[in-house]
């Protein structure tokens, strides 16, 4: 039972790792390990070993390149060092409060932080956001330059051809996708601390996921900033706080999916069948655990079928 546990617990873990791989548009490691670092520093500073594992991390995460280092340099480990000092604050602040949510602070933290650079030192973040474009244009031309030799009809020519328009898509929603991924690394960092203290249970089941109902709000602001003729600044931010309240929300629906589909599921056979399901039409999945993860604002789903299993379980 308890390795079981613990294999569940690496799994999540794992899982959370991937989504750092794939949604972030700076490095992954500085995401995990600078926040580790600072978690170490902050809840076991008195332990030999976990002040000799931050020093390396920071010593890893620190070093200056070879060349000259870039805005883009100091930008990435900026965000990293000051998302980690905001989950530090919420986790001394709010102890008791969901895994979710401290993150969601933390990354809330690092964009204020930001936001307050941008007004003393004017043209900061248009030069940052400028070398973070060309950062990623420049990794789209890399990768297209192997698909090169593909035939055009090809599915490696179909992918080549495709990249273009996805990084300008990625260029535009870098910040939500770099602001997912900080909640995912945050994860994985705390996860780890956790483990290194000898406790378990740092990240909970999927299925357990949630949290305030009141980020519906800023869904909405960021859909009337995207809509309305108010500029492209805030046309660019309503973007950025759809596109990372969408993630969430998707994940939430995902959430109530895991924990009404296994009590529905009536046999190994039609769980297998659902999940091969989800992996040919996951776009229809994605669509509907956002409208799944959006109703459970108002709806609770999860309360509702736990409270219909309990009273059916009384009878």
């Amino acid at each position: 039972m308890e390795s079981s546990r613990g294999r569940w617990a690496l799994a999540r873990v794992a899982a959370l790792l991937l989504a750092v791989a794939l949604l972030s548009p700076v490095s992954p490691f500085l995401l995990v390990s600078v926040p580790l670092a600072v978690l170490l520093l902050a809840f076991r500073s008195g332990r030999l070993s976990s002040a000799l594992l931050a020093a390396g991390l920071a010593w890893l995460a620190f070093t200056p390149p070879a060349g000259s280092m870039t805005p883009l340099w100091y930008g990435e480990r900026a965000w990293a060092l000051i998302t980690a000092g905001g989950f530090v604050g919420a986790t001394i602040l709010w102890p008791q409060a969901r895994l979710a949510l401290r993150s969601i602070a933390a990354v809330a933290s690092g964009f204020v932080a930001f936001g307050l650079f941008g007004l003393l030192r004017p043209g900061a973040l248009a030069r940052l956001d400028w070398w973070m474009a060309s950062e990623l244009r420049w990794t789209s031309r890399v990768v297209s330059s192997w698909l090169v030799g593909a035939e055009a009809d090809s599915f490696l020519g179909a992918i080549s051809a495709r990249l273009g328009e996805m990084v300008e898509l990625q260029v535009s929603l870098y910040p939500s996708l770099l602001a997912l991924a900080t909640v995912a690394a945050l994860g994985v960092a705390w996860s780890v601390s956790v483990r290194l203290a000898g406790s378990e249970g740092a990240v909970g089941p999927l299925r357990e996921f949630g949290f305030s109902d009141h980020f519906i709000w800023l869904a909405i602001a960021g859909l009337l900033l995207f809509l309305l003729p108010i500029g492209q600044l805030a046309s660019r931010i309503g973007q950025n706080a759809l596109a990372f309240m969408g993630g969430l929300y998707v994940l939430r629906g995902v959430a109530v999916l895991a924990w009404i589909v296994p009590a529905a599921a009536v046999s190994s056979w039609f769980g297998l069948f659902l999940a091969l399901a989800a992996l040919l039409f996951y776009p229809i999945l994605v669509g509907f655990a956002l409208v799944l993860g959006v109703s459970d604002t108002w709806l609770h789903l999860r309360q509702r079928f736990h409270g219909s299993e309990s009273s059916h379980g009384s009878k």
